[in-house]
């Protein structure tokens, strides 16, 4: 409901107004007539502009409390439509928006309780109690003001719960899809990191007998001055460690197909779109960006820069909640280029851990110096520099506390390094 309410504000707020007014404000036209009605009016644009408008949603309440105290009215009905508008302004606006909703929803109560009280003359039932002395007025209001303050309390804490529990974190369909999506991509995550262990070590091999055959060929070069005819067995040798590094690099090439049956290309600069996209509908906000003029480049810096930006997304997918911000900016410079990954993982952590407790989070002067100075590792910082030093790069990671972190891979010379092959 809240997710549906969130997709269609307008519409949905215009519904629960003209729900809210024809029912609450018929209620209190019967008992009080128009003044009353048009004091319900006024509530519900309180409600219809609460997840659109907040600003005059709040404007709304304040003018109903100020109302219902200068016309002396007690639309206890209408009291309901503030309890709606600060359940919605609780799930959709900022703090400060938030609680002043609250508050001028208790106010509005409270002048509904001290009316209800003291406007009412002596011996008036109410609740069953009859209000014979300023003793019961009293009584009355301390009934009627705490009902209110409950009534609002719940409405806020309800809001806050919608928020976090549906419109952030998503619905439990969404949280089962989102589960097992990350299931399937850790374990497609897993088979590609073996696929890649074992290319490393048929790579080791394709690297020994190439260098076989640059040795036989040049030794073949000399001997052939002195004895023609070993030229033919030199020949004969390079031809079969060539064949074995055929063979290898078909095995290799059999094994990285496997699961990709368009095309065997390792993935490259061309995929990071497609990439993009998947983090994205595992529900963070991830963005890539371009700066400068790109140059072209092999499949293997490619592939480098790929897994780079793949690594720095499965650490913010392992370590941030859904909804952090991920920015992916690759700045092309004449011979080089930067790839720069940043998230706020620890601004959304700590942003939830407000809504729910209500206490603000904060950092010191030692957290700053700690960010500073202390180094990040762990595999997936590794991995990058490893793929990095391939072509010149360094990687660097860093923390900037109460945001999240950054990621940094800079490569100098990348244009002569990773320079096309025809």
């Amino acid at each position: 409901m809240i997710r549906w309410i969130q997709e269609n504000k307008w519409l949905s707020s215009a519904l629960l107004a003209v729900f809210t007014f024809l029912l609450f404000g018929g209620i209190d036209t019967v008992n009080q007539g128009f003044p009353a009605l048009g004091l319900n009016l006024v509530l519900s644009l309180a409600v219809l502009f609460a997840a659109t408008v907040p600003y005059a949603s709040i404007g709304a309440l304040l003018v109903s409390v100020a109302a219902a105290i200068y016309l002396q009215l007690d639309p206890l009905a209408g009291g309901l439509s503030a309890v709606v508008a600060t359940v919605t302004l609780a799930a959709f606006s900022n703090q400060i928006i938030r609680v002043a909703g609250l508050i001028l929803s208790i106010a509005f109560g409270l002048s509904i309780a001290w009316i209800v009280a003291y406007g009412a003359p002596l011996f008036t039932d109410l609740f069953g109690m009859t209000i014979r002395t300023d003793q019961g007025r009293i009584s009355a209001l301390i009934l009627i003001g705490s009902l209110v303050l409950i009534v609002n309390i719940f409405a806020y804490l309800l809001g806050r719960y919608s928020f976090v529990s549906v419109v952030h974190v998503g619905t439990r369909s969404d949280r089962l899809f989102v589960r097992e999506e990350s299931s399937k991509l850790a374990l497609e995550i897993a088979e590609q990191n073996e696929r890649f262990g074992i290319a490393r070590d048929i790579n080791e091999l394709i690297i020994q007998k190439v260098a076989a055959v640059i040795s036989l060929t040049e030794g073949g070069q000399y001997a052939a001055k002195v004895d023609p005819s070993s030229a033919t067995r030199s020949l004969e040798k390079i031809s079969q460690s060539a064949r074995a590094a055929h063979t290898e690099l078909r095995r290799l090439f059999d094994m990285l197909n496997k699961t990709h049956q368009v095309s065997a290309a390792p993935p490259g600069l061309r995929e990071l779109d497609a990439l993009v996209v998947l983090y994205r509908e595992l529900g963070f906000n991830a963005y890539l960006r371009n700066e400068g003029q790109p140059f072209a480049l092999n499949e293997g810096a490619q592939l480098a820069l790929y897994r780079i930006v793949f690594d720095a997304l499965e650490n913010v997918k392992q370590n941030c909640p859904i909804g952090t911000d991920v920015s992916i900016d690759l700045s092309w410079v004449e011979d080089g280029m930067q790839v720069l990954i940043k998230d706020n993982g620890i601004e959304v952590t700590n942003r939830e851990l407000v809504a729910i407790t209500g206490e603000e989070s904060s950092y010191t002067a030692e957290e700053d110096l700690q960010a500073l100075t202390e180094p990040i590792v762990g595999k997936g910082i590794t991995a990058m520099r490893e793929r990095a030093a391939l072509y010149a790069g360094s990687v660097e990671a860093t923390k900037v506390p109460g945001v999240g972190f950054t990621v940094s891979a800079i490569f100098p010379h990348l244009k002569s390094l990773g320079a096309e092959q025809i």
